[in-house]
């Protein structure tokens, strides 16, 4: 919801992120740079990350919500469903006002998103899941405001006559953005050549970076160490490649905070350290011999909101309030925990950043 969204983004700001990943909605992107200007009040001069829109071109795991209807759920369910879900997107309550007591409340939309948890949980199997895909027009107009930066294109891998119809579709806005990423998993042998087929559609009209989101397994960074394994298999095998499309290379899905020492062992992981990271004026100390970084950046999702999400939503407990920033123990604590992610790719000095 707008909220957390807006809190999320003033905390990841205040910890050197990059880039703020939204969903392709007005209010939602609203909320993001919201919690930007937010942070910038709170520490003058520090670096603007650059907002960027999420949409697909086909059906997506990123692109779903959980539904279910509570009254149909027996009285003495456990609810697992409510205790798996890193969202807290769902809230079953008893109602008694009812003739026949039954459960009411269930899946809280605007939390959900899609991380697919509670679909095997349910022990009646009553969970089903809403696939959406984003309008290319709606995107287009998005992409024209002065407050988007990027947009993000997950596409299946398996095809590109939809992602050429949904490219041809943004085209036309395409020149308001500083980056375009396209998200996709492995899917074998053919991943590079679809990747090659990705890139010779865009390229008439890339006019800005692009980059290549490797998905490797979605939405699971929460789920523990194990789930990092497969983003890394991923950029690996590209790296290797001479053939591989024209773009950065970044880690998505599992990523979580053992991904920078997967990403050591392999010898992927090129350290530059920043001296003055909270400010537009940034110094790297590297050599002048040192190759291009492999890796160009790693994507956090799940993960970075579960970690901050904890504390908000404590917070909110506590006191029922919306700004993070009125309350500084939960600031302090929020911002101690992202800063802690995101300092294992920036390589931050944290006794220079946080008290």
């Amino acid at each position: 919801d707008v909220a957390d969204i807006r809190n999320l983004s003033l905390i990841y700001t205040l910890a050197g992120v990059d880039c703020i990943d939204c969903a392709a909605e007005a209010s939602v992107v609203n909320a993001v740079n919201e919690g930007i200007d937010a942070a910038r009040e709170i520490v003058e001069g520090i670096r603007r990350p650059w907002v960027m829109i999420s949409v697909n071109d086909d059906e997506d795991l990123h692109f779903r919500k959980a539904e279910f209807d509570p009254e149909n759920c027996p009285l003495d369910c456990t609810r697992p469903c409510e205790m798996v879900c890193p969202a807290n997107a769902i809230s079953l309550t008893v109602n008694n006002a009812d003739v026949h007591t039954k459960l009411k409340g269930g899946v809280i939309t605007e939390r959900c998103y899609g991380c697919g948890r509670c679909f095997p949980v349910c022990p009646y199997d009553k969970i089903s899941s809403v696939m959406y895909v984003r309008d290319a027009t709606a995107t287009s107009e998005l992409l024209k405001r002065n407050d988007v930066d990027a947009v993000e294109i997950h596409t299946s891998g398996r095809q590109t006559h939809k992602f050429k119809e949904f490219w041809n579709n943004l085209k036309d806005s395409i020149g308001h953005v500083k980056l375009i990423a396209v998200s996709l998993p492995d899917v074998g042998d053919s991943t590079v050549s679809l990747m090659s087929m990705m890139y010779t559609i865009m390229e008439p009209n890339l006019h800005c970076y692009n980059l290549w989101q490797l998905d490797g397994r979605p939405m699971s960074g929460d789920i523990g160490r194990g789930a990092t394994r497969e983003a890394i298999r991923f950029a690996s095998r590209l790296v290797t490649l001479k053939n591989r499309p024209h773009g950065f290379l970044q880690l998505a899905g599992g990523t979580n905070f053992h991904t920078i020492d997967g990403l050591k062992r392999e010898g992927l992981f090129q350290t530059s350290f920043l001296e003055n990271n909270c400010r537009d004026e940034i110094s790297e100390v590297q050599s002048l011999d040192s190759p291009p970084s492999l890796i160009g950046g790693v994507a956090y999702g799940g993960y970075a909101r579960k970690i901050v999400g904890k504390v908000l939503h404590k917070m909110q407990s506590d006191y029922r309030l919306s700004l993070v920033e009125d309350h500084p123990d939960q600031l302090l604590e929020a911002l101690t925990e992202a800063v802690g992610l995101v300092g294992t790719v920036k390589c931050y000095k944290l006794a220079n950043i946080l008290p």
